[in-house]
């Protein structure tokens, strides 16, 4: 069984609303003196605000409160116990606030790589690969030997969500195949990223790439850091995927490709409903791709 004591176990706790940002740049005044917005960084699925700060001393900051208590909850514990290990290559926290879900972080240099021209960079990829062998590498591994029971549990748990969006057929055969995780060994856990992709990627006018975004951290196997880019940048560039690869230090063997096949139909299913919820039509679609691909129906 997964044992990880430092971890704060927490329970998605979702209220009507997030902190007023009257009342979080209030907090953030306190912190560091007066400031300007500079940019709202927020996602339309309105799970967290994102403000990018200016305060009078020039410095730029990250204000980022949460919906959620557990994604807070998952976020300052990676910044007090795995970020620190990436140095200047990932924000550092500066203060956080229990009550308003407030993480106030320092800037990372540069510009999101998703959508640029460095999205298509082996370099950046490579450089993306051996950032997060740091961040896996940045406390103890621990041992699961349940870890396919845990994703037929959150199937069942989704799939009940999904019912009405996916034809029953499909939702089986997505069963089937996360039901075969139920036969994987003990494997080993990292701490990791779980939303590891060019948009959490930052890079400067020198090439240098930084991580971003650590509300998703958690204890999975460390293949769990590559399923997103498999689903998008690495479809039709393999290229890009030998480079992160080469730069982590490690290929994928027999086993981490059987579980990374059912984490693919749990993460299609997940996809497709999550995003109706949230009303992300495309979000949605790109489940519905990624549900074809794992049912074989679909080359890439």
């Amino acid at each position: 069984m997964l044992s990880d004591p430092g971890f704060r176990a927490s329970v998605d706790t979702y209220l009507d609303g997030l902190a007023s940002d009257a009342d979080v740049l209030d907090r953030v005044a306190r912190w560091l003196g007066p400031v300007d917005v500079r940019t709202d960084r927020s996602q339309p699925h309105g799970e967290a605000r994102v403000l990018e700060l200016a305060p009078l001393d020039g410095r730029c900051a990250i204000a980022k409160w949460h919906r959620a208590d557990r994604n807070y909850d998952r976020e300052v514990l990676a910044y007090e116990r795995n970020v620190p290990s990436l140095g200047s290559d990932a924000p550092q926290l500066i203060a956080h606030d229990d009550t308003l879900r407030l993480v106030l972080v320092t800037r990372a240099p540069g510009d999101v790589v998703a959508g640029t021209d460095a999205a298509h960079d082996p370099d950046v990829h490579r450089q993306a690969g051996a950032l997060i062998r740091r961040l896996h590498e940045s406390d103890r591994t621990v041992r699961n030997s349940d870890y396919g029971a845990v994703l037929v549990r959150k199937f069942d748990r989704w799939s009940d969500r999904a019912a009405q969006l996916i034809e029953p057929d499909d939702l089986a055969a997505a069963e089937r195949i996360v039901l075969g995780a139920l036969d994987l060994p003990e494997l080993e856990h990292v701490p990791a990223h779980r939303d590891n992709s060019p948009r959490n990627w930052v890079i400067d006018e020198g090439g240098r790439v930084r991580l971003i975004d650590f509300a998703a951290l958690e204890y999975e196997p460390w293949c769990i850091d590559l399923f997103r880019m498999s689903q998008r940048e690495w479809l039709d560039a393999p290229h890009l995927r030998e480079a992160f690869l080469d730069g982590y230090g490690r290929q994928p063997d027999e086993l981490d490709e059987r579980m990374l096949r059912s984490f693919h139909a749990l993460g299609a299913v997940t996809t497709i409903a999550w995003a109706t919820e949230h009303g992300d039509a495309a979000f949605a679609q790109e489940g519905r791709e990624m549900l074809e691909r794992v049912l074989g129906r679909t080359l890439y």
